[in-house]
């Protein structure tokens, strides 16, 4: 039997490539869907907030800003506190696409649990819940040391 983690690691990419697929008639890059989902619910988060919650590093965070910004998803300001810290903002365009975003996530979601009776889906979700814990709880006390 395959490990759990590269059986997550393959739904993972598999995922990616759906992703990638649907988000592009959007003119979204397949993990864009996190940050515009992050700015959306948080307008005015640092790109350093921004990148400890999507577990990516501050470089690739810029990347990626960078071209959102350039497509007019974001705009980026100085913060009038702090004028080292960019503070995030969606546009009108982000704003008008996050409920697709959020509508293409679910239907993901809901193909590949279509199968598994919902009280299990509700165990699984559970156990994957504890497990993505304690994976963040292991990263965050190597990060601290």
């Amino acid at each position: 039997m395959d490990s759990f983690v590269k059986m997550i690691n393959r739904i993972a990419r598999l995922s990616a490539l759906y992703r990638e697929k649907e988000f592009k008639k959007l003119g979204l890059g397949e993990m864009h869907h996190a940050y515009i989902l992050s700015i959306c619910a948080e307008p005015g988060i640092s790109q350093e907030e921004l990148a400890c919650k999507i577990f990516i590093n501050k470089s690739n965070v810029a990347r990626q800003l960078a071209q959102l910004e350039m497509k007019g998803f974001i705009t980026r300001q100085s913060d009038k506190k702090d004028a080292r810290r960019l503070q995030i903002f969606p546009t009108e365009k982000s704003l008008a696409i996050e409920a697709e975003v959020r509508s293409i996530l679910a239907k993901w979601n809901q193909k590949l649990l279509a199968e598994i009776p919902s009280e299990q889906q509700e165990v699984l979700l559970s156990d994957l819940q504890t497990i993505m814990e304690k994976a963040e709880t292991e990263m965050c006390k190597k990060e601290q040391k």
